[in-house]
């Protein structure tokens, strides 16, 4: 695949470079947060090859690309000649411009999202190591006193102790401040000496009977201090960066030049570091605490309601985003309580969607399903089940209601069995050694592992038993129910100008109808849109001609002037490639029609319905003056 021009596509399709407040990508998506939505074309970024779906959800534009979804950013990125406030998240006044018509809930979901997904590789790693560790403690190849052991855990240990220094950095950057204050303001809440007075006996409770209870252990200048041991913590550091974000800004807007190197971060970490540590940090402390709680609460009702519905419903929640509300408590959990208890009734969903996806890739007759089922499968083993979910499940629902289900089931036996998250790690099969517990292979991990092995099996049979069978389509390719149904065929003007019958251009291989019947326009702009929802078969590198099948079985050729091959593509621009997905409306071509006449060719624009087993007729609706709304030709097929 080109992935260059992959790119280059997508940017044009959202609007352009001018249009992107901000551009960052996870481990399948890229992820844009646009100034402007509706200047973005989404039907064509949906239906370009190696887009896998398209989402709009948390106040960013997200475009599902898959496994492969790097190497498009990179792409992106260097097509987009972005400045460097875009790349690292956005200022905040085109953030803020962007998300002025979201609701909080989705605001929300974007600020998580974009302050985890550049740390989420780190954290995965370091769980992995963890995993390790425990790995090679079961198997009794280390001991907890050796020497290995203590390179390990610390190795593994210190992303999580030091996370608010990471999630400093990251907030400063989507906050748009200098990452260095971000860092300062993270180290600072979890700096030795204010964790040791943290585990100090108290002096007294403030608050004292209520839910905002705070026990404090000194004082600053006469006032109690609530001190917190916020190692692994994430929800004060957010707040801190988030107030120091416009403490900074305004110190830098109001000190004079030769006085900002100094007294800005004088006073902006004076300010905010007391203020964090005094007011902000017991006060977010609380407000984690709670929400951790709730979560808790809510799976101790009943763990296998929970599992089933949690299991179930994750991949849907994942399809828009909505994911990221829950999974900063796998991180806060583990460093909160040792184990998180909601990771593992998600654990069996990336191995129904596996076993979903083998069973089409073995039931399927279609090579190009097979491949795609293939490659999917591959994905989900390992943990990422978008290119199944949006390539192979979605356009078949019944597979998906099962998958979901599988899912559900693997979820139910997991938390029936108590299982539980010992280290934040890798998704999919890698991620198995992080739900060991560290004092050896317990009933809740055996029962990890027969709930994957469940939803597998449930979802690979499902599969096997209903077959390759595509129950939605979203009316693009090939519906053989509408092909036997809808026997006329209407084909609109690709082009706004004067129609005028075929047979009278100066080609005789179209005015003889040597190809097939149709209708020629004489062009009164350079654009060529397509004139029915179907496939593009045919998309020359040259831009003059595109053959397109039609949902109804019908086969349009569309040439755009007389000899302009001879060009060999110079002033076309095509937006389609072969194999690419299109609507009717949807610009196909780019051409400028001055420069072609200037140059002495014919612009006409030839649409040709090819001669086909299945066509009876075609006829001519009009002449005179179109436009792309205008009916230009009536197709009988049989």
């Amino acid at each position: 695949m080109d992935y260059n021009k992959l790119g280059k596509e997508i940017l044009v399709n959202v609007g352009g470079s001018s249009n992107v407040a901000s551009i960052t990508h996870c481990v399948t998506r890229v992820r844009f947060v646009l100034k402007d939505e509706s200047k973005a074309n989404d039907n064509v970024i949906k239906s370009l090859a190696g887009v896998l779906q398209l989402v709009k959800q948390g106040g960013q534009y997200q475009v599902v690309i898959g496994p492969s979804v790097e190497k498009v950013y990179d792409a992106i990125i260097k097509a987009g000649n972005f400045p460097d406030n875009v790349i690292k998240g956005g200022s905040a006044s085109t953030a803020q411009t962007s998300t002025d018509n979201k609701g909080w809930f989705s605001k929300g979901l974007g600020l998580i999202a974009s302050i985890f997904t550049p740390v989420l590789g780190l954290l995965c790693g370091a769980g992995m190591i963890k995993a390790l560790l425990s790995v090679l403690q079961v198997t009794h190849v280390i001991s907890a006193t050796s020497g290995v052991y203590m390179i390990l855990n610390a190795l593994g240990d210190c992303v999580f102790y030091f996370f608010p220094v990471i999630i400093g950095w990251s907030a400063a950057k989507k906050f748009n401040m200098p990452q260095t204050y971000g860092m300062i303001l993270g180290a600072f809440i979890i700096y030795p000496t204010i964790v040791a007075a943290a585990g100090a006996k108290s002096l007294h409770t403030i608050f004292a009977g209520t839910i905002f209870a705070l026990k404090y252990k000194d004082t600053f200048l006469g006032i109690p201090i609530a001190l917190q041991n916020y190692s692994s913590s994430v929800v004060p550091i957010i707040i801190i960066v988030w107030l120091s974000s416009y403490v900074y800004r305004w110190f830098h807007k109001v000190m004079p030049d030769v006085l900002k190197m100094v007294f800005v971060p004088f006073l902006t970490l004076l300010v905010c570091g007391t203020l964090g540590i005094m007011v902000v940090g017991p006060i977010a402390m609380i407000l984690q605490n709670m929400l951790s709680g709730l979560v808790l609460w809510l799976v101790g009702i009943s763990k296998v309601a929970t599992g089933f519905l949690l299991g179930a419903f994750w991949s849907i929640l994942v399809m828009f985003g909505l994911h990221w509300a829950v999974i900063p408590f796998f991180a806060i959990d583990v460093a909160k309580y040792g184990y998180d208890v909601i990771n593992p009734l998600i654990f069996s969903g990336a191995l129904a969607v596996f076993g979903s996806a083998v069973g089409i890739a073995i039931r399927t007759r279609n090579k190009d399903t097979r491949a795609m089922s293939v490659s999917a499968a591959i994905s989900s083993f390992f943990g990422v089940s978008e290119p199944a979910l949006y390539g192979v499940l979605i356009p078949r629902k019944y597979i998906l209601i099962t998958s979901l289900t599988g899912a559900g089931i693997g979820g139910a036996i997991a938390g029936l069995a108590g299982s539980k998250l010992y280290s934040f790690g890798a998704n999919g099969i890698l991620g198995l050694p992080c739900f060991i517990n560290p004092k050896g292979i317990d009933s809740g991990f055996i029962g990890l592992c027969i709930s994957g092995i469940a939803a597998f099996a449930f979802a690979l049979i499902s599969a096997l038993v209903i077959g390759d069978k595509k129950e939605d389509i979203n009316g693009v390719i090939g519906d053989k129910a509408k092909s036997k149904t809808q026997k006329d065929v209407n084909i609109y003007a690709p082009v706004a100008g004067k129609a005028i019958d075929l047979t009278s251009v100066k080609d005789d291989v179209f005015s003889k109808l040597t190809l097939g019947d149709g209708i020629a326009i004489e062009p009164s702009e350079g654009k060529v849109y397509s004139p029915v929802d179907g496939i593009v078969r045919v998309a020359y590198e040259t831009g003059h001609a595109i053959g397109i099948a039609g949902v109804n079985g019908e086969e349009i050729l569309i040439h755009i002037g007389i000899d302009t091959v001879n060009l060999k593509g110079k002033y076309f621009n095509s937006h389609v490639t072969q194999g690419m997905k299109v609507k009717r409306g949807q610009l196909l071509v780019e051409f400028d029609l001055n420069k072609l006449k200037e140059l002495g060719y014919d612009p006409t624009v030839m649409v040709i319905v090819t001669k086909t087993d299945n066509l009876k007729g075609v006829k001519p609706l009009t002449s005179g003056q179109v436009d792309t709304n205008t009916k230009v030709l009536d197709v009988d097929l049989k």
